[in-house]
């Protein structure tokens, strides 16, 4: 069986190195980026099976990352589960009606909450 590829692009350090510690000790193979423009570039080159997009980013959104991804037909096949610090219903509409496959508020969320939520999108 081969390792499920992970992206996790969130500009919080802090938060990416819990994201990646988590998700390694499940199995998955994990990437991480600080910004938008970073994340792309990592879905070039391995295209992963999901993208953990986080909304609010410095140089392209993230919802500006997912429209790409989920746009671009290289691409689209990938699984994305936005994550916002915002319990904002705009962005999370937003976010469904460009293809994301789930949304996570943060603040809302356990790490374990997080983890059963990837494993729900990836099957």
């Amino acid at each position: 069986m081969k390792a499920i590829k992970i992206v996790v692009a969130d500009d919080d350090l802090s938060l990416q190195n819990l994201y990646r510690s988590a998700l390694e000790s499940r199995g998955y193979r994990v990437w991480t980026a600080c910004d938008g423009e970073e994340a792309l570039e990592i879905i070039d080159k391995i295209g992963p099976d999901l993208l953990i997009d986080d909304v609010m980013m410095p140089n392209l959104h993230g919802l500006h990352v997912l429209d790409i991804v989920k746009g671009t037909p290289e691409t689209s096949h990938i699984k994305v589960i936005m994550l916002s610090a915002l319990d904002d219903p705009n962005t999370k509409e937003k976010s469904f009606q460009l293809g994301a496959d789930d949304y996570i508020v943060k603040s809302q969320s356990s790490i374990t909450e997080v983890l059963d939520r990837v494993g729900k999108v990836i099957g």
